[in-house]
């Protein structure tokens, strides 16, 4: 809730998990190798964007090497047993290859997925009507 379109982005997130709407301005969603923890692809560049645009199939919009600097990652839980969704944060610049994110994960993985997965720990989901 500290990024200024936060809402945006939980409405996109919503609709995308639950309806099944993949906004046209996201990549890849892809689980991390420690789950529940999954990803979706981000970026903040209109050239990236462009080449997305022309690319149907989400699973390859992705960020190249060389674009390091535009590439962030939206991350999430998710709970199998009762199909909920905690989205958790936007890493990046570098999200692939940034030195940082394994610590980065294992905070968010002990800090608050795994509280939440025990219910000692319960996200904000804004009522409809919410205005930010």
């Amino acid at each position: 809730m500290q990024l200024p379109n936060w809402h945006d982005l939980y409405v996109d997130f919503y609709n995308f998990k639950v309806c099944g709407d993949h906004p046209e301005y996201w990549g890849r969603d892809a689980p991390l190798w420690q789950k529940p923890l999954g990803h979706v692809q981000l970026t903040d560049s209109s050239i990236v964007l462009a080449r997305w645009s022309l690319i149907s199939d989400p699973f390859y919009r992705t960020v190249k090497e060389s674009e390091a600097d535009h590439d962030r990652w939206l991350l999430y839980a998710h709970d199998d047993v009762e199909n909920r969704f905690l989205m958790l944060s936007v890493f990046g610049p570098n999200a692939h290859k940034h030195p940082e994110f394994q610590s980065y994960v294992r905070t968010l993985q002990k800090d608050i997925v795994n509280p939440w997965l025990c219910g000692q720990l319960h996200g904000f989901e804004p009522p409809e009507d919410y205005e930010p």
